[in-house]
């Protein structure tokens, strides 16, 4: 017999006979699945991830160009004593945009469901040029900055007033270019979005960016005690009540270093 048709009968005998029930690993995901989330088979997607299917969303950078969106979206999650003023977004959009994230869908406002609610509510920049109509939203994001200190300090959170003036890397006060720790300031989605595990693969996907940019050392952040569960699942350690007085405290600290994560894909 041909060497080829010998592999060919080899393979099929290895082969597990045909059958019309399914297999145990029919419910489950391929590994490493190629497809898009959003042409990933449903039987394949986990059930978090079901939630965000029609959604479609990608991550970008943010900007300065940003703000309108970044400022509408922090006052949108945060409670009024907590979200950063428009001065304070504009200031770390601009000089440190490549820290931020934003986690975007897109729609008409004819789009079913909340998103197109959403885009009936307010204006939206347009998507692109050739297709005006079609809406560019801002489900959530990420604001950080880099500062000296192991943990968030009432100083990481500050800006300089003047900076537009008198810009300095490494200012007392604000984003430190000579930072090792990232300060995450912000994780935000939008209320009505809350829930599908937005949150939890916007984390996911700027931790390991961070973390492979190689910028920093650690990730360092402040929460309420009903959310340390949260970020210890994504890896962080609580590390105990912050010192920090914004928004009238009650914080804890969190941090992630990053020389004590695992080495592959940061997941929960």
């Amino acid at each position: 017999m041909p060497r080829d048709l010998e592999s060919a009968k080899a393979t099929l005998d290895a082969m597990p006979p045909l059958s019309k029930e399914p297999t145990a690993s029919s419910s489950s995901p391929p590994p490493d699945h190629p497809l898009p989330l959003y042409r990933v088979p449903t039987t394949f997607i986990e059930d978090r991830f079901k939630k965000m299917k029609d959604l479609h969303p990608y991550a970008l950078l943010l900007s300065q160009d940003d703000l309108d969106e970044c400022d509408w979206l922090e006052h949108a999650a945060f409670e009024p004593h907590e979200a950063a003023s428009r001065e304070k977004l504009e200031y770390r959009l601009s000089v440190c945009g490549e820290l931020c994230s934003g986690l975007f869908s897109s729609g008409y406002a004819t789009t079913s469901g909340k998103l197109g609610e959403l885009i009936r509510s307010r204006k939206f920049p347009s998507i692109d040029s050739s297709d005006s109509d079609r809406r560019k939203v801002l489900l959530g994001h990420v604001i950080a900055t880099k500062h000296t200190a192991p943990v968030v300090t009432d100083d990481s959170m500050d800006f300089a007033k003047d900076w537009k003036t008198k810009y300095q890397l490494a200012p007392p006060v604000g984003h430190n270019e000579d930072g090792e720790t990232i300060c995450l300031h912000s994780l935000g989605v939008h209320p009505n979005f809350q829930g599908k595990g937005l949150g939890k693969v916007l984390l996911q996907g700027w931790t390991q960016r961070m973390r492979d940019a190689g910028i920093g050392k650690r990730i360092a952040l402040i929460c309420h005690e009903q959310f340390i569960p949260f970020y210890e699942g994504a890896g962080y350690t609580k590390i105990g009540p912050s010192k920090c007085q914004y928004g009238g405290g009650g914080w804890f600290d969190m941090v992630l270093e990053f020389d004590e994560a695992p080495k592959g894909d940061l997941d929960f």
